[in-house]
């Protein structure tokens, strides 16, 4: 296998991937480095530099053209490229992304095929980043946990204790290997939250669709500081916060994507 790679300028990156991309049927991954876009594509052969250049009419900076493993996971061991950093304090990776420089919070998770909150969906990174204002002071309990992301990065950032709970077995458990992959103390269990008695901590965390947020609603009290909420999108929005605010607790910040993700910080 090789790999081909070069740099381009941000604002002429669609241009040039117009030009090079019938040379690259294997599809091209791109990283954003500030003003720059690196572009790299893995197949059996891959174009010489000049091809490239003439499709793209301008100079690849920083070509290369390399042998590489055909392991994509030895791949992306050398390469990295596949963990999400959120605000320059957090990363969320796989096992087979190499770790972070720099002193940032390492959080290693492995999805084990579909199950949720791997850390790619921006509503698990808003999350996230809304964390990371606040001082820990307390417990974390993380509603709907998925595979434990979020959980595991409340317990590096300094709550304690943490719990997640999933409906999901194969989540909870996946949840439970990732806590133990990244050696934190975090209790999983299995809990249908449409059912089950509600988890209450100093700082809760809700990446779930508006059912679950009525339901936690109704349940809180004042053990629980601050809430964060996501798994909605803007037209829902309304009616959740109308829940909480019922409940006493009032909107402090908000983050929000294109396609109208949502996530938001309430407090009491």
């Amino acid at each position: 296998m090789r790999r081909v790679s070069f740099r381009v300028p941000a604002g002429e990156k669609e241009a040039v991937l117009d030009g090079v991309l019938p040379l690259l049927p294997a599809g091209v991954r791109e990283l954003e480095r500030g003003d720059v876009v690196e572009v790299s594509s893995v197949a059996g052969g891959v174009p010489s530099r000049a091809v490239l250049e003439a499709a793209a009419g301008r100079a690849l900076d920083g070509f290369a053209d390399e042998e590489v493993p055909a392991d994509w996971r030895a791949r992306r061991a050398r390469f990295g490229g596949g963990g999400v950093i959120v605000r320059d304090r957090v990363m969320v990776r796989s096992p087979w992304d190499p770790p972070p420089s720099g002193g940032l919070v390492d959080v290693v998770v492995e999805r084990r095929g579909s199950a949720f909150g791997s850390g790619s969906h921006p509503t698990t990174q808003m999350c996230i980043a809304l964390m990371l204002d606040l001082e820990p002071a307390g417990g974390a309990a993380d509603l709907g946990c998925g595979v434990g992301t979020l959980a595991i990065a409340a317990a590096k950032l300094g709550w304690a204790p943490v719990v997640a709970v999933d409906r999901v077995p194969v989540a909870v458990e996946v949840a439970r290997e990732n806590v133990e992959r990244n050696g934190v103390a975090v209790e999983c269990a299995v809990a249908d939250l449409a059912e089950a008695d509600i988890p209450l901590a100093a700082l809760l965390l809700i990446n779930a669709p508006p059912p679950v947020h009525e339901r936690v609603a109704s349940a809180l009290t004042r053990e629980v500081r601050h809430i964060v909420v996501s798994g909605i999108v803007t037209s829902e929005a309304e009616a959740v916060v109308a829940g909480y605010r019922a409940a006493g607790y009032e909107p402090s910040d908000g983050l929000g994507t294109e396609d109208e993700w949502i996530a938001l910080r309430l407090s009491c």
